[in-house]
């Protein structure tokens, strides 16, 4: 098994970055074959997706449901973002995606959402192949 690592810093608290330019950069590193690669961002309050890529107003209507999905619950972690903890729980953290010639097989509308939901931070994103 070979493994890629990239940074991805937000801005905000709660951020969509498209990374499928990335990911596609990493895999390019490691292989020219086909097969599948697993995406994991190992941080327990954010998350990788699949969704559209060619509007620009997706991610920001995604990120105002997803704030929406939140219940208004007294949380008892004392750090105050159990509700990106819950969020990234949903989404999920990891990914496994077919690659074909070293690229990621996407759908024309599709691109890698990294979903930021306790930002701003700095998170790191580790393609397998």
């Amino acid at each position: 098994m070979q493994e890629q690592s990239f940074s991805v810093r937000t801005t905000a608290r709660e951020q969509i970055v498209i990374v499928t330019d990335e990911v596609n950069r990493a895999l390019a590193s490691m292989t020219n074959d086909d097969g599948l690669c697993t995406i994991i961002v190992p941080h327990t309050t954010c998350a990788i997706s699949v969704n559209e890529n060619a509007d620009p107003d997706v991610p920001a209507d995604l990120t105002k449901a997803l704030r929406a999905l939140v219940p208004d619950v007294r949380f008892a972690h004392g750090e105050g973002n159990s509700d990106a903890h819950f969020l990234s729980t949903l989404i999920g953290t990891s990914l496994t995606w077919p690659y074909r010639g070293g690229k990621l097989v996407l759908g024309t509308w599709q691109g890698i959402y990294f979903v930021e939901l306790d930002g701003p931070r700095t998170r790191k994103v580790t393609v397998y192949v």
